[in-house]
């Protein structure tokens, strides 16, 4: 199943919320959970309606980032709304609408006041997050939707808690190429509006009533440790080895998924040899992979990549006199080629997730880690 099957299929089996589990189009979206997981990036997750005890009005197709959260009531989240009618079908930056009425009731608020305040704190935080993203990011996306629910919290909710949007026509859905290519650019929205979200709570504190993360994975959050600055290499040694490092899931997801892959061609894997993220061994050869998640800036993780890998190549190779490795950098999501030619350049070879496979290029004359465990890979 592609996206394209996927949002038609709820219309196609004429989805309502009064049909119970076991119509069509709710055994649809079921299939669609199941079968979008392997199309979204690693580490994220689909939601789709119909989890609670009744079916909503409204279907829905979600997308989470479980660094951010794993729920579709709280947080930021990109998600698919269908229209009550499923006359259309909204590509919608949006947030959770229960945590809102969560901090109503907190408050004191019951029923009527308590839906009103949490859509009016809704509709000022999605007006607050459009505004920091600028003219540039909301180019081409509309601000408002309308789901025709006007008495219901939920779609209501939806409604005001949209940062921006895109509108299609089940019946008339565009090509699969830009489908896929309208969802990478609200990836890149997501990461931005996390990242706008968290400013904001630090910078201006009492603005905003919400977290861009869910109760649970705020508790995964630790404070970064101090800087350093080591006076020999047997100093940086003994702090990196002390040092905590923030695995959080989407990060795991991807080396986790590098490893069974390269493990499933015969070689043996280690993510254990610390600092560094993954060492991978077969015939003769060694590579020293650093794993990164691509947010909306791929030039903060690429040069990260570039000094980690510079640095455990010195402290933990040379410096103890091993041969060098072979540097990779692992991406979550692609790079763009001024990058990958600039990783190229310094002898790094650069492999990335795209559509549910590897893509990479290496630097010529040095072995490929991609061309030794995906012999067909895209880009080698």
């Amino acid at each position: 199943m592609d996206l394209g099957e996927a949002l038609a299929g709820v219309r196609l089996k004429a989805y309502a919320h009064t049909n119970g589990r076991k119509q069509p189009a709710q055994q649809h979206l079921e299939a669609v959970r199941g079968e979008l997981s392997k199309l979204v990036p690693l580490g994220m997750s689909v939601r789709v309606s119909g989890s609670g005890q009744s079916l909503p009005l409204v279907p829905w197709i979600a997308v989470l980032d479980k660094d951010v959260t794993t729920t579709a009531q709280e947080g930021l989240y990109v998600v698919y709304l269908y229209r009550r009618d499923l006359s259309c079908v909204y590509l919608s930056m949006n947030q959770g609408a229960t945590q809102h009425k969560r901090n109503a009731v907190e408050a004191g608020l019951k029923g009527t006041a308590a839906e009103k305040a949490a859509l009016a704190e809704l509709d000022a935080e999605s007006k607050l997050l459009r505004k920091h993203l600028g003219e540039e990011s909301m180019a081409g996306l509309i601000d408002e939707i309308d789901l025709d629910a006007p008495k219901h919290f939920l779609p209501r909710g939806y409604e005001e808690g949209n940062i921006a949007a895109l509108t299609y026509d089940p019946a008339q859905l565009p090509n699969e190429e830009t489908l896929r290519a309208d969802l990478d650019r609200f990836y890149a929205l997501y990461a931005m509006c996390v990242d706008i979200k968290r400013e904001i709570l630090a910078t201006e504190p009492g603005v905003i009533n919400t977290t861009p993360n869910s109760e649970k994975t705020k508790r995964k959050f630790r404070p970064r440790p101090p800087a350093f600055r080591p006076k020999n290499p047997s100093d940086y040694r003994a702090h990196v080895k002390k040092h905590f490092q923030d695995r959080k899931p989407r990060h795991e997801a991807l080396v986790n998924a590098f490893a069974a892959q390269a493990k499933g061609a015969g070689m043996t894997v280690a993510n254990n040899t610390h600092p560094c993220d993954l060492t991978v061994d077969g015939k003769f050869l060694h590579w020293l992979v650093e794993v990164k998640v691509v947010g909306p800036n791929a030039e903060t993780v690429v040069r990260e990549a570039i000094g980690q890998l510079f640095s455990y190549r010195h402290f933990c190779y040379r410096d103890i006199e091993r041969p060098d490795p072979n540097l990779v950098a692992l991406f979550s999501g692609p790079i763009g080629d001024a990058f990958v030619d600039l990783l190229v350049s310094l002898g790094i070879e650069a492999i990335w997730r795209a559509g549910g496979e590897w893509c990479g290029r290496a630097p010529t004359g040095v072995p490929s880690l991609l061309a030794a465990v995906t012999p067909a890979a895209s880009g080698v």
